[in-house]
């Protein structure tokens, strides 16, 4: 057997093997897409005269899991091949005071960054569930973009399945403006100046629901 016959020879083995071990690709992942209704996020924060909260009802994106992970059953803990999306459009969080939101779009810079991104990089079940109903557990790793600004966070997420076509995502995550590179809005009002604290608390809610047609979404 010559060199060259070797070689090929080495290289198909290593291909197969490759290919094995690879994991599955997102034409082979059962897809959910964000729904019209039902998802909400809201964020809670503070200043000097008050506490304040702005809401939004709309969260676009989607979430795609490995068709092998017993949604409808009692997964092993561990990773999961499973990979999301999500976008909020800055406008459509609204505080109830037409000033305020102003303020908020001007200082996140929404005509240049419209959306608040998200992309989920790593999931994994902390513990296997007690029955097949019972919500799923996962700690999750991915990049979160506000303003032009990406870092890398760490999110515990609940998912609720009690339909498997219909999937709740939950979570509640504490950031600061600063780290993703917004001033605290400080307002001058007629009572004096406003100062914005930098911490804010923001609770998820997404609901998504199995694609039909996974062709479609190629």
């Amino acid at each position: 057997m010559n060199t060259s016959t070797v070689c090929s020879l080495t290289s198909l083995v290593a291909l197969v093997l490759f290919a094995e071990a690879a994991p599955v690709q997102a034409d082979d992942l059962v897809v959910y897409t964000a729904q019209p209704a039902g998802s909400s996020v809201k964020i809670d924060g503070s200043c000097n005269i008050h506490d304040w909260i702005v809401e939004g009802r709309i969260i676009g994106g989607r979430f795609e899991v490995d068709p092998s992970f017993a949604l409808t059953g009692m997964p092993a803990a561990g990773k999961v091949n499973a990979k999301a999306k999500a976008s909020i459009p800055i406008t459509s969080l609204k505080s109830g005071k037409s000033r305020m939101d102003e303020v908020m779009q001007e200082n996140m810079k929404a005509t240049e960054f419209p959306r608040i991104e998200y992309q989920m990089l790593e999931m994994t079940l902390k513990r296997a569930p007690k029955s097949a109903t019972d919500p799923l557990v996962f700690d999750t790793v991915g990049k979160l973009t506000i303003s032009g600004v990406s870092r890398t966070n760490a999110m515990e997420v609940t998912c609720s399945r009690t339909n498997a076509s219909r999937l709740t995502f939950t979570t509640v995550a504490n950031l600061k403006m600063t780290d993703f590179g917004i001033t605290p809005p400080s307002p001058t009002i007629a009572l004096g100046l406003i100062t914005t604290r930098d911490e804010v608390k923001v609770t998820l809610e997404w609901v998504t629901k199995q694609r039909a047609d996974p062709a479609a979404t190629k």
